[in-house]
């Protein structure tokens, strides 16, 4: 009988051991996916930036216009807080604007034998789902 008691007792330390272990790799993992998020999150920051780097620096006036297109399609596709603010000195009547309808006047404006310069000028500080976005770009001739 004093040998059984003690078996019960060795199984149960058995038991509590592993259950310790298991909430220990539980926590663990919990501890990683969290870190992973967060590095996707800036891994998608870097791919939606990425689009509007390749055009920083001198570019030209077809190359300005698939710009102007791609601020166009991320104006339309995120909400205001992700939206681009365009500045330029290549027309008069628009110097500022997020407005898609004079972003397609701007787009007109563009030559496509003249050149331009690209420079990105503000990203997203703001916590939230939009955090380290392009916010801001200078499109000077």
């Amino acid at each position: 009988m004093e040998n059984a008691s003690k078996a019960l007792i060795i199984a149960g330390a058995i038991l509590l051991a592993i259950l310790i272990i298991a909430l220990g790799v539980y926590i663990f993992n919990q501890a990683k996916s969290t870190t992973n998020v967060d590095e996707l999150t800036n891994q998608q920051v870097q791919a939606h930036n990425n689009t509007f780097f390749n055009y920083e620096g001198s570019i030209n006036g077809t190359q300005a216009k698939a710009l102007i297109d791609a601020i166009r399609n991320n104006n339309q596709s995120m909400p205001d807080l992700g939206d681009i603010l365009v500045t330029s000195d290549v027309t008069t009547g628009i110097n500022k604007t997020k407005d898609n309808t004079q972003l397609a006047n701007l787009k007109n404006a563009f030559q496509t034998t003249s050149k331009y310069t690209v420079t990105i000028t503000e990203y997203q500080t703001t916590e939230g789902q939009y955090k380290g976005y392009v916010t801001g770009i200078n499109i000077n001739k």
